[in-house]
């Protein structure tokens, strides 16, 4: 039915779901919209000084992705496990480190936003066991 297709799981959508990166690691990421109303108050107040050039389409793309990497490290990305400095080492989660590995490499933020921005990762159980099976 048209509810059970696209009814979303509030509890996920702020909980988290696990994206399992493979080597690169697996990253706890929360919705980034939808119930997770922190994100969309973060992203709020991070933006404001911004509105006059956000409406213009005059925003600098460093300002604008400054803004998405504090945002995401605060309020879209919950933790990781598995996760490699250069050299190998483990990455103690930190939004420091969060915003660093973001910033640091852009490919995997693209990767983190495409899932935390897709409704269907973060609908309804029963739903994902379904397309299990």
């Amino acid at each position: 039915g048209t509810y059970k297709t696209f009814k979303t799981d509030p509890a996920l959508e702020t909980g988290g779901i696990f994206l399992d990166l493979g080597q690169a690691g697996k990253f706890k990421i929360a919705r980034a919209g939808g119930n997770n109303k922190g994100f969309q108050e973060l992203f709020y107040k991070l933006t404001k000084p911004y509105r006059r050039a956000i409406q213009t389409e005059t925003l600098d793309d460093k300002i604008s992705n400054d803004i998405l990497v504090k945002t995401y490290a605060r309020e879209v990305i919950l933790g990781w496990e598995g996760v490699t400095d250069e050299s190998g080492k483990d990455l103690t989660f930190t939004v420091e480190a969060c915003e660093k590995l973001l910033k640091d490499l852009p490919d995997l933020f693209s990767e983190i936003r495409r899932a935390a921005e897709d409704a269907a990762n973060f609908r309804m159980i029963e739903l994902r066991e379904d397309s299990g099976n």
